[in-house]
């Protein structure tokens, strides 16, 4: 009536029905009416002995349950009570004390240290004293637990220590404080880090070792101090002051109070007895009492220097001029402040030194530098002179060189005390550093107009063109105009000057006048740029200057020249100055200058006048305005003109663009000039579209190309290619035109009448005035009108 041990009855009944073995994967041989497994053992659980106790881990169905490693299987060493298998196969311990960290808690997590993975290893939590950041990861060492950030001035292991330098209690009061050792007194920095007594020099006191024991002198020697060695008869004490002067008894001097002072004579060891010298002012000699005058005087009451001495003193006597023989012209120096007369060239008290512009004492040439040529920071703008090094060599600005900053590097010229460089750098296009400055040139204003225009400040697109009565003088007006309901900015708009002059315009000056009124002066437009230029020929620039806003209502003159170092590049965040390649790309093709127009707050009227541009032109015989400098002239490669390489010469025009690749073009500030491609039946083209120019050999077309009107050939570069048509013969020809046609040629506008491969017979019918007459071996004409028709056109 009951089930075997290890076997229970199905259903749950008690009598009858079938007994079933317990299932219970071999780790328990009993199980209850239901059926569920009693006194699991191998470290398992569950209804049928199928689960891992916690702390273990694996598939009871199939193998033994072993222990979490975690990290290691010791009981001393498994810090997560329970871990996880995952799919691949790997252990992981979910649940780590604290204190321990990583996939098998083997690591200690941060303030902790110590080694889990060693049996009976722990982590413990690490102790820096209170001087540790601990919210920060890493502030201790997970092995070994020194602290590695210490705070507060504190060092050692546990930051239980002031660092080196500083003294104190790092532990409880926390007060670790500068040693403050006195560098010249001291050893070193540091000091006893309880008491803060810093590590003394010899014969140096005190807890920072900045004085001096009693006896003593010369701290700020660095070296310690040194005895006084006062007189022990002379002086009041043992003691002296910071430079070792002892304190002298009356009557007695020196620095250890060891003679006579100034009144008083016989010092032998004892006191000193006062001098009885009313004509020599108290001076008497100091061993015997003779009354004696102060060194280096004379007179009956020792009131004056002997010659070559300045500078009375009634107790030290008068000192030395010490006059330079080289560099002085007379011995005697002035009696006050012992300035000697000093040559042409030196300097000094004594002229014992080369003055300002000369180099080489004793002899002290003139340095000669050109003021134009020397670096400003070697010169004295005032007296005109620059200073230069021992051999004479001066200090050139960056396009100069020689000795005297006299002549400009290669590949600059002009050399000019207003350039910034001494020189300017050859431009040429881009296509030589041959370059000289071009003489014989003078300064004229050339008048220019405007227009005025809404402008975008951020941008170089114009947004739309207002006109106001603009005039060759140009007075423009505004009043509070909006487009589109948005205020932009108004600037004025020049027309340039020609392309031939552009260039010829560096170095001269924009000008104009402007004014404005506005309800307030002052406003975030004034702080924009006030003039844009943009330009460039391959490569496109912006650039601009700037000056101080005008005054409201005040009319105001600006002058701007026309040189690099006054632009700066638009919207670029550098402020470095345009370069001259591209400031004169820029000049070379100018496209537009604006001027801006927009002031104040609330602009009620702008108002600009007296535009001049100022250019170079060939100077007339006699002519008496300003030379136009800076100017280039360029030694050009072949197929180049112009003072700066900028035309084709003739023979050659500009290589279209589609011939060029395109990575060329981010080199070249121009494009090449390549000769010109006719077919050499000409010398000329047009240097922009290199449309040639008088075709010679009879031959016509844009690349002389082709047989002029009357002539026929096959162009291919020789002279006597273009034949004259005979139709049918040179003599006797009856068509204007022909053309080739394989070996021989075809007339092709035979005159009325004529017919034939090159005219040579006569029509077969031929009007005349509308009449037709038919050719029977010869002409018959109706209505008895006769005619007279050569039937032989070949023969004259």
């Amino acid at each position: 009536q009951a089930c075997l041990p290890g076997f229970f009855r199905v259903g749950g009944v008690l009598f009858g029905g079938n007994c079933m073995q317990c299932e219970c994967n071999s780790h328990s041989t009993q199980c209850d009416i239901s059926g569920v497994c009693e006194g699991c053992t191998n470290n398992t659980a569950g209804p049928h002995c199928d689960q891992c106790l916690p702390g273990f881990y694996g598939d009871p169905t199939k193998e033994e349950c072993r222990r979490c490693p975690c990290p290691l299987t010791e009981p001393s060493n498994s810090f997560s009570p329970t871990c996880v298998l995952d799919a691949s196969g790997e252990v992981s311990c979910d649940q780590c004390q604290h204190g321990y960290t990583g996939s098998n808690c083997e690591r200690c997590a941060s303030g902790f240290y110590g080694n889990p993975q060693v049996v009976g290893g722990a982590c413990v939590s690490c102790e820096c004293n209170g001087n540790a950041n601990v919210s920060e990861d890493g502030y201790c060492d997970s092995v070994t637990g020194e602290c590695l950030r210490c705070l507060g001035n504190t060092a050692g292991k546990h930051c239980e220590l002031c660092r080196p330098g500083y003294y104190g209690d790092a532990v409880l009061a926390k007060d670790c404080k500068d040693c403050g050792c006195d560098v010249n007194g001291s050893l070193s920095g540091v000091c006893d880090i309880t008491t803060g007594q810093c590590q003394c020099r010899e014969n140096v006191t005190g807890r920072t070792c900045d004085r001096c024991k009693s006896g003593f002198f010369g701290l700020q020697s660095g070296r310690g101090c040194q005895p006084c060695g006062c007189s022990q008869s002379g002086s009041e004490s043992e003691s002296c002051d910071e430079d070792g002067q002892c304190h002298c008894k009356k009557g007695v001097a020196g620095i250890k109070c060891d003679r006579c002072g100034h009144g008083y004579y016989g010092y032998r060891g004892t006191n000193c007895t006062e001098c009885i010298c009313e004509r020599t002012r108290g001076n008497c000699d100091p061993d015997s009492g003779e009354c004696v005058c102060p060194p280096n005087t004379e007179g009956d009451t020792c009131d004056r220097c002997k010659k070559g001495f300045w500078g009375i003193d009634h107790v030290t006597g008068c000192k030395p001029c010490s006059c330079s023989p080289a560099g002085s012209s007379a011995p005697q120096c002035d009696l006050l402040t012992g300035q000697c007369p000093c040559r042409d060239g030196f300097s000094g008290r004594s002229c014992d030194r080369c003055a300002f512009g000369h180099y080489g004492y004793p002899s002290c040439s003139a340095c000669s530098c050109d003021l134009a040529g020397t670096h400003e920071t070697f010169c004295n703008r005032t007296l005109g002179v620059c200073e230069c090094g021992r051999t004479g060599e001066c200090g050139c600005k960056p396009g100069v060189s020689g000795r005297r900053c006299e002549e400009c590097v290669s590949g600059w010229f002009a050399l000019s005390d207003q350039n910034p460089n001494g020189c300017s750098e050859c431009f040429c296009s881009g296509l030589s550093r041959d370059c000289e400055e071009q003489g014989g040139l003078r300064r004229v204003s050339v008048r220019t107009t405007a227009i005025l225009q809404q402008y975008y400040s951020n941008t170089t697109a114009i947004l739309q063109q207002y006109y106001r009565n603009t005039t060759a003088i140009l007075q423009q007006y505004y009043s509070n105009t909006t487009c589109n309901s948005v205020y932009l900015p108004f600037t004025y708009l020049l027309k340039y000057l020609s392309d031939s002059v552009q260039l010829m315009s560096y170095g001269g000056l924009l000008s104009y006048i402007i004014t404005f009124y506005a309800e307030d002066g002052s406003g975030l437009s004034n702080q924009e740029p006030q003039i844009l230029m943009r330009g460039g020929t391959l490569r496109k620039h912006v650039i601009y200057t700037d000056m101080v806003a005008p005054s409201n209502g005040i009319a105001t003159q600006h002058d701007i020249r026309l040189m690099e170092h006054e632009w700066k590049y638009f919207n670029s965040v550098s402020q470095r100055s345009v370069s001259r390649a591209d400031f004169m790309s820029v000049l070379s093709n100018v496209q537009n200058i604006l001027i801006k127009a927009s002031y104040g707050t609330g602009l009620q009227q702008s108002r600009i006048s007296n535009i001049t541009m100022e250019t170079a032109v060939k100077a007339e015989s006699g002519d008496s305005r300003e030379k136009a400098r800076l100017i280039e002239s360029c030694l050009c490669p072949p197929g180049y003109a112009g003072l700066s390489c900028q035309e084709c010469a003739v023979g050659f025009f500009r290589q279209p663009l589609s011939e060029l690749p395109p990575q060329s073009l981010k080199t070249m500030l121009v494009r090449p000039c390549v000769p010109c491609r006719c077919n050499n039946h000409s010398s000329s083209c047009d240097p922009e579209t290199g449309d040639c120019q008088d075709c010679q050999h009879h031959t016509s077309g844009p690349q002389c190309n082709v047989c002029a009107p009357g002539y026929y050939g096959n162009i291919s570069g020789s002279a006597s290619e273009c034949s004259l048509c005979a139709c049918p013969l040179l003599s006797n020809s009856f068509s204007p035109s022909c053309e080739a046609e394989g070996a021989d040629y075809r007339c092709t506008a035979c005159l009325t009448g004529y017919e034939g491969r090159h005219c040579e017979r006569a029509a077969s019918t031929v009007s005349f005035a509308n009449i037709e007459c038919v050719y029977r071996s010869g002409l018959l004409c109706p209505f008895s009108m006769s005619a007279s028709v050569s039937l032989n056109p070949s023969r004259p």
